[in-house]
């Protein structure tokens, strides 16, 4: 019995010495130089979503027009032959009649005697008066007269019709992440300076890479706004061209305008009581013309301001957000990087067997 006693006592303390040995051995290990190799490929792999650059919204326009009146052709053209022939063509006679029947006679007597002053005048930019105004509305409106007349069609931008009356991203906070690593670190009782330094130093490489990566996605962003901007056409680009096109169009009111009323005088005595109603519907095409030319001048320019506008408007957007998308992309990788850090830094801690 004292001898098992003995035993026990003996084996007892063979085991103590044995931990003893074991864990002094443990804590000799030499500490870790360098981090776990697979965590620095984990941080090594982590990289920028790839950013897709987007060109600014399309700025949908349609340009305005005028549609000559194929009718008002045809009786312009009949009128130089009243005067030789001495007989008024059919196309002449139902003019008269289309504007007798739809014109009152007030009104008709009002836009008779409409002076070639007024429509200049008109035709220069000035306001129709008011009584010719009135009777010119009425009669315009009227479908029989509409076939006598110019269509007007004004322009759109962005799908409304144009009648002429008219940062960079903050950066990214990685305070928290910084924080992690921090807690990290001070957890850590045994580590090495020159792994710790190690896994810093693996860090800065792909925070350096990551940075560069996104310096050129916001290069291409903007690279892509000042093409958009510089596509966009001046100001003089708007208004000159347009200025150019209505003056030639006005020429041709006038040649058209002057010949009609020269043909309607000629022919004077052939045409009777029909002369009064034709210099009528003469006077009623050009004060429309020349309304309708000024109208749709306006509108153009300012369709074509309007739409250069809603062009930068455009490339703003598209940078603003490809910026905000590279910046999006660059925090996500990052946050990523900053996690592996952390893991590259406790991979630093002696934990016995360099793990």
């Amino acid at each position: 019995m004292k001898n098992t006693r003995k035993l026990s006592i003996t084996m007892m303390l063979c085991l103590l010495v044995l931990s003893l040995v074991m864990y002094n051995c443990k804590k000799d290990d030499p500490l870790p130089t360098e981090p776990d190799q697979g965590k620095v490929d984990d941080l090594n792999k982590i990289e920028i979503a790839p950013v897709t650059i987007t060109p600014p919204a399309t700025v949908a326009t349609t340009e305005a027009s005028v549609e000559v009146s194929a009718k008002a052709t045809e009786v312009n053209g009949a009128l130089g032959g009243i005067a030789a022939s001495g007989t008024v063509p059919a196309s002449v006679s139902e003019a008269a009649a289309a504007v007798s029947a739809a014109v009152p006679a007030a009104d008709l007597a009002t836009l008779s005697a409409v002076t070639p002053a007024t429509i200049e005048a008109v035709k220069a930019g000035g306001a129709i008066p008011a009584d010719v105004k009135a009777a010119l509305d009425k009669a315009a409106a009227n479908p029989a007269v509409q076939a006598y007349l110019p269509k007007f069609t004004l322009p759109t931008v962005g799908g409304v019709t144009i009648t002429g009356r008219v940062a960079a991203p903050a950066g990214v906070a990685t305070t928290t992440a910084n924080a992690a690593v921090s807690d990290a670190i001070e957890a850590i009782q045994e580590a090495s300076d020159a792994c710790i330094a190690a896994a810093d130093g693996v860090y800065n490489t792909k925070k350096a890479a990551l940075d560069a990566t996104k310096a050129t996605n916001d290069a291409a962003a903007t690279t892509a706004y000042n093409t958009a901007v510089q596509a966009v056409p001046a100001v003089g680009a708007c208004t000159d061209p347009l200025t150019a096109k209505y003056a030639a169009l006005r020429a041709a009111v006038d040649a058209q305008v002057n010949q009609a009323l020269a043909d309607v005088d000629a022919a004077q005595a052939v045409l009777g009581d029909l002369y009064p109603v034709l210099k009528t519907l003469i006077n009623i095409q050009a004060l429309n013309a020349y309304a309708g030319l000024n109208t749709v001048q306006a509108a153009e320019i300012a369709a074509c301001t309007a739409a250069n506008t809603q062009r930068l408007a455009a490339a703003t957007a598209a940078r603003d957000a490809n910026l905000a998308a590279s910046q999006a992309a660059y925090a996500t990788a990052l946050a990523a990087a900053n996690v592996a850090r952390t893991a590259l830094i406790q991979s630093c801690h002696n934990q016995g067997g360099g793990n």
